[in-house]
């Protein structure tokens, strides 16, 4: 049952009021006339204007518009927002603080009743309504998920198309209900979808609030502001993004000065239950006796709610290895659609004695191990993925910082933590970007990058093709060294599939690429497979990832190693 909220009233459909019209500013003119091309931004007898080149202020009126540009102009109805790269103008409360840092992603205005997020979107159909229906909104709107909003406590409002100003616009109005002890105040949301002359091009507005009813009226005005502009320019980050050391122990300490210094490229290894089965990890050991190499990394999986695995973390410890332990905040279903999502109960302190039990088994443990949290959100195939928690990266990272305070109040002093978005957003957002789920500083050590040769076994299905390790890694390096340059990185897990191309090659290939990213000082190979969903099909390996499949890629790799000067 849909409430509605009337979001989708009447006023929407017809001009501005007056009283809005008469409190606005004209836009600035950006007509021919300065050496940048366009005539010098002035504010009027009542307004306050702040320009920003490269999310810096400008001390001139003269920016360039070629670069990043935007302006701020206050004024005695508020506050308008103009950005030139996104082509977009937008008023706002004059209460609002802006947020520009994160501006090729969106751009975030909040005040303490109210959080605004717009975006500039494309989608990657030229059907944007079908996209909208059924990617980046499905847990929010989508009939046949009415069983996971249920189980969530999450109630929809509103669901409707409608016009604003001549332009067809998606509202979705919902509601999530926190738990009993839960701090969270702001739990009701607005999404709106504004369709452009484009076609495939759209804005995504995103408001958060604490009453929908109470800030109606203020929602409503920033909907009808929306005014295109032309583009010009392009988006930059302006961000510090860099670590801070741990307060961790000698050992742990070594490890992380280890791995920044890089002298040693490290080497991993996953393959299913391999710390924890001695039977599983017989695999690894027959593919380390082939090439006469002992991994000094093991990727082990696990759940929110588990115990710490001590006794494999200790396993390893005596084999010499260092645990990439990942900790995913889902139920062991991580893909079912119908189950609590655990990152609300995180979120509203139900499982903090689980996560406090995990953190006193982490520091008796003593030695040290890389923590990866939740790993590829920018996805839709994670609980703690956007598009699974209201379409608000904030939780994804109010869940982080939780379970990071926890670790902190239990006295962990071993465990780096490893920041690691997947190499593509999918749906393919700005808001989606991996970026946009960082912690802050402070609460990561390491950045992980993840990236797969798919091979084209789906070909028909989803289009994906062949690539090389290059194609994959070179766009990947050049975004993250732009963002996490201060960085030690590490590739938390990869792999290629046979499907398609020539492994061995790929293999080979990689090695070479490697040298090129001197930032990378560690990568964990995949040895497994993804197996087709498909009706009928069910268990054919589809994505042949084993690293021993074919003894030619093990004498590939060994080949590899032996030009580290990692094996004799």
């Amino acid at each position: 049952m849909v409430a509605s909220l009337s979001f989708a009233a009447p006023v929407l459909s017809g001009p501005r009021s007056a009283a809005a019209s008469a409190a606005a500013p004209a836009a600035p003119s950006v007509t021919a006339g300065s050496s940048s091309g366009v005539a010098p931004i002035t504010p009027g007898a009542a307004d306050s204007v702040t320009i920003y080149q490269d999310g810096v202020v400008l001390e001139s009126n003269n920016p360039n518009f070629s670069r990043d540009v935007k302006v701020i102009r206050r004024h005695a109805g508020g506050l308008r927002l103009i950005n030139y790269p996104a082509g977009y103008q937008m008023d706002m409360p004059s209460e609002m603080e802006i947020d520009l840092c994160y501006s090729p992603a969106y751009v975030r205005a909040s005040s303490p009743a109210l959080d605004i997020r717009i975006s500039r979107e494309r989608s990657p159909y030229r059907d944007v309504e079908m996209y909208l229906r059924d990617y980046p909104n499905r847990f929010m709107a989508r009939e046949d998920y009415e069983g996971y909003r249920i189980i969530n406590d999450i109630h929809l409002l509103e669901d409707t198309w409608t016009v604003i100003r001549g332009r067809r616009t998606r509202i979705i109005g919902f509601r999530r209900e926190p738990g009993e002890d839960s701090a969270e105040t702001q739990n009701e949301y607005l999404l709106a979808y504004v369709l452009t002359p484009s076609k495939q091009d759209f804005f995504a507005l995103f408001f958060r609030t604490d009453s929908l009813e109470a800030q109606r009226g203020s929602i409503l005005r920033v909907l009808e502001s929306l005014i295109f502009i032309r583009r010009m320019g392009t988006e930059r980050f302006n961000l510090d993004l860099h670590p801070v050391p741990g307060k961790w122990n000698a050992e742990t300490q070594a490890l992380y000065e280890c791995i920044s210094g890089g002298k040693q490229f490290m080497w991993g290894i996953f393959y299913p239950w391999a710390l924890t089965r001695p039977e599983a990890y017989q695999k690894v050991a027959s593919i380390e006796e082939r090439l006469g190499f002992n991994f000094p990394l093991i990727l082990h999986y696990l759940y929110v709610g588990s115990d710490f695995p001590d006794e494999g973390m200790r396993t390893a410890f005596e084999r010499g290895q260092v645990v990439e332990l990942t900790m995913q905040v889902a139920t062991l279903d991580n893909e079912n659609a119908g189950v609590r999502n655990a990152n609300f109960d995180v979120l509203d302190g139900r499982l903090d004695d689980a996560i406090r039990k995990f953190a006193r088994g982490a520091r008796a443990f003593g030695h040290p191990f890389l923590f990866r949290l939740n790993n590829e959100m920018n996805t839709d195939w994670c609980q703690y993925s956007g598009v699974r928690t209201l379409n608000d990266f904030d939780v994804y990272i109010k869940v982080w910082r939780r379970i990071y305070a926890i670790f902190d109040e239990e006295g962990v002093d071993n465990a780096i933590w490893v920041f690691n978005p997947n190499g593509r957003n999918y749906p393919p957002m700005n808001w989606n970007r991996g970026v946009c789920y960082y912690p802050g500083n402070g609460y990561v050590h390491l950045i992980g990058l993840t990236g797969y040769n798919t091979g084209d076994y789906y070909r028909s299905v989803t289009g994906e093709h062949w690539a090389s390790f290059r194609q994959i890694y070179d766009p990947l390096v050049s975004e993250n060294r732009a963002l996490y340059g201060k960085f030690p990185w590490l590739i938390g897990e990869f792999a290629s599939s046979s499907v398609g191309g020539d492994k061995a090659r790929w293999i080979r290939d990689m090695f070479g690429a490697l040298r090129g990213y001197p930032e990378i000082k560690a990568a964990v190979w995949w040895s497994y497979a993804d197996f087709d969903y498909r009706p009928g099909r069910e268990g054919t390996p589809a994505r042949r990832y084993w690293l021993d499949e074919k003894d030619e890629y093990l004498e590939v790799f060994r080949n590899g190693l032996l030009k580290q000067g990692l094996v004799k």
